[in-house]
């Protein structure tokens, strides 16, 4: 076998070798792009979960327990995530209206379980903005790859849909991380 034989045998190996290379890794982003949005998916019914136990704490104003638990109804009942960005929006938004006082969270902070929840809230928080950065993250790499001119020519990609991000309002009311107990 010639020199120029072996060449081009290495160069197909080497071709064959780097598109399965990146199959398996588009594989692996649509993976990691599911669990990052289920993991999202459980921080945000959380969120709405203790949001909903906080508007029924006795004591609680009773304006603000309309609100939240008009909200973290909202969010409870519907299931895609993909869906919920704009009701996301809308607790975030009445989290942050409500939550916009130091002294607002403090007061609330009065009852133990209310305390209680409201650390439990700062947390979910905190994992909502990790998650949606993780999320965010994969979805950025995977299309990245994707737009690769030998990704597309040869459809690595196969039938998996295109990727997106989930777009809402995922910041903590700065009152509500102020008021945390360490």
């Amino acid at each position: 076998m010639s020199n120029e034989a072996i060449f081009w045998l290495l160069c197909v190996a080497f071709g064959i070798w780097y598109l399965s290379h990146q199959a398996g890794r588009l594989d692996r982003l649509h993976h990691r792009i599911d669990v990052t949005e289920l993991a999202l998916h459980g921080q945000l019914v959380r969120r709405g979960g203790i949001v909903a136990e906080l508007a029924a704490v006795p004591g609680v104003d009773p304006a603000l327990s309309v609100l939240w638990g008009q909200a973290a109804h909202e969010v409870l009942i519907l299931q895609e995530v993909i869906e919920r960005s704009q009701v996301e929006d809308e607790l975030t938004n009445v989290l942050l209206m409500t939550m916009d006082e130091v002294e607002e969270v403090n007061e609330i902070r009065t009852n133990e379980y209310a305390s209680q929840l409201l650390d439990e809230l700062a947390q979910v928080c905190d994992r909502i903005i990790l998650s949606h950065q993780f999320h965010t993250d994969a979805v950025r790499d995977c299309l990245e790859i994707r737009e690769q001119f030998l990704v597309r020519i040869f459809r690595l990609a196969g039938h998996a849909p295109r990727p997106q991000t989930i777009d809402f309002d995922d910041q903590m009311p700065p009152a509500l991380a102020d008021s945390r107990i360490v």
